[in-house]
């Protein structure tokens, strides 16, 4: 006599596949009430740290080869990660089970984990043994350990192993989506992230600052406007964060010392008292990307001489931009400078 387990998990949850403002909520029959409530707009920071899955588990009881009962519920899984703490609380619900025949009776045990550098532990109403039937809710309580320089990935393991007196017992296992989390920026600290998750600087609706940028905004837009709309929400061509020595290459190839400003190019009064008034050359797509230096040809880069003041306030936004959505090198963005 034995206890067979099938199991078929839901896709995860992506929220801005489409690039709506809409909240998308998995449809499911059966989800738990206040399940996965999402913003509306959905914002970066939200589709950057949260994911909704559920997973539907049948527990099959067999004497001597033949079926004598099944056992059925949904495992639901609700999880925001912290943007600035490397531990965070999972929540998970088990649906009320749907017994049929002789599979009464049947003991479950929740057992999560993950890998080096992370620890996660089983709370609430998971933590003990418990007897299929009724809803419950409980937790998997993650705590990662990171060091500046050494960024670690991992995803979660879930296992619910099944007991029944008389029968040899069985399991159900499946992970989760892979997470990742660094403690790269100093002024915003260790935090963790769904890296693949697409980012948006500064929102789904709301314009960068860089929008604002007079010189800065115009470029980008202007770039935007053009064939592949490169780094434009939503185009096919996403910005993706380079490496320091790639962004460096990048200046050298578009922006070097060599180049100079040509008659015209200084739109506005330079002031030789005001040192933010300089001639700074600004391209796009930044250098700070893959998509940066001489990847594509006009119209799809441009540079624009602007005031120093406006090259630095965008390397603020950038820098701040990055630090605090943890956007490392490889991770793909948008940037809404309006059209």
């Amino acid at each position: 006599s034995e206890l067979t387990v099938t199991a078929a998990a839901s896709k995860s949850s992506d929220f801005t596949a489409d690039f709506k403002t809409e909240a998308v909520t998995p449809q499911a029959a059966g989800k738990p009430a206040g399940y996965c409530k999402q913003p509306n707009p959905m914002t970066t920071a939200v589709n950057r740290t949260m994911d909704c899955y559920h997973m539907d588990i049948k527990v099959d009881v067999k004497r001597n080869g033949r079926l004598v009962g099944t056992a059925s519920f949904t495992s639901w899984h609700e999880i925001h990660l912290n943007l600035k703490k490397v531990k965070w609380s999972e929540k998970i619900t088990v649906s009320k089970a749907t017994i049929v025949g002789d599979a009464r009776g049947i003991s479950t045990s929740f057992h999560p984990s993950c890998r080096s550098g992370c620890q996660v532990h089983a709370g609430g109403n998971l933590a003990r043994p418990f007897t299929l039937g009724a809803a419950r809710t409980g937790s998997a309580d993650h705590t990662f350990t990171v060091s500046k320089g050494h960024p670690r990935s991992s995803n979660t393991r879930y296992e619910f192993s099944f007991k029944k007196p008389g029968y040899s017992s069985g399991e159900a296992a499946y992970v989760g989506s892979t997470y990742r989390c660094d403690d790269e920026d100093r002024q915003y600290g260790a935090g963790c992230v769904y890296p693949t998750r697409m980012s948006v600087e500064k929102d789904w609706t709301k314009l960068s600052d860089m929008a604002n940028l007079p010189g800065i905004g115009d470029n980008i837009r202007k770039v935007q406007r053009a064939g592949l709309k490169i780094g434009y929400p939503g185009s096919k061509v996403p910005l993706t964060r380079a490496t320091k020595a790639k962004a460096t290459e990048n200046r050298k190839e578009v922006c070097g010392p060599n180049v100079r400003p040509k008659p015209g190019d200084i739109w506005w009064t330079v002031d030789p008292n005001d040192d933010g008034t300089k001639p700074s050359c600004d391209e796009y797509p930044f250098a700070e990307t893959t998509q940066g230096g001489n990847t594509y040809n006009p119209p799809n880069r441009a540079i624009k001489w602007v005031p120093l003041k406006e090259n630095r306030t965008q390397g603020g936004i950038i820098r701040t931009f990055f630090g605090r959505y943890h956007i490392l090198p490889g991770d793909k963005f948008y940037v809404q400078a309006g059209a």
